[in-house]
């Protein structure tokens, strides 16, 4: 058995922010954390041999494929990857739900949106990273698959907040 060469997170952005926000997490369970602002350094980080989260910051105005290029060619060469995309530009409900779709289509497991906040960054990356070193370890399955529910636990959200009117 070989031993699993410590888990990383690779941060690709424009700025420090995003890495900023996760170096405290990455530190208190031991993670490297590498930061780049090149896509073809991300992605020779990205697809080394140990468990890794990917966060690509990326800004939808700006008309640059670099992003969402990153996401693709991770998402090709290394699945297991989990790539979360990362924006703190302000868009439209409509244009916001036509990036995320695309980010999601080429491979992304999340793109988050404003309002970003530091829990919500490390909560994501934490639980990721838990996944894929399960998954490194072959302890368990990262995702375990859903189970039939019987009718009667499903619940009706129409019929929900409506007491005997």
């Amino acid at each position: 058995m070989t031993a699993m060469r410590y888990p990383q997170v690779v941060v690709c952005g424009f700025d420090d922010w995003l890495a900023n926000q996760l170096r405290d997490a990455a530190a208190a369970h031991r993670w490297r954390l590498d930061e780049t602002r090149r896509p073809a350094a991300a992605l020779d980080l990205a697809c080394a041999p140990r468990p890794t989260v990917l966060l690509v910051q990326a800004d939808p105005a700006a008309d640059r494929p670099d992003a969402l290029q990153l996401v693709a060619d991770v998402c090709a060469r290394s699945p297991d990857v989990a790539v979360v995309v990362v924006s703190d530009a302000k868009l439209s409900e409509g244009e916001q739900a036509a990036w995320t779709a695309t980010a999601l289509d080429l491979g992304a497991r999340y793109v988050l949106f404003p309002p970003l906040v530091r829990t919500i960054l490390e909560d994501l990356t934490v639980g990721l990273m838990t996944a894929a070193v399960r998954r490194a370890r072959g302890t368990a399955a990262a995702v375990s698959p859903p189970t039939a529910l019987a009718e009667s636990e499903f619940i009706d959200l129409a019929e929900e907040g409506h007491e005997d009117e």
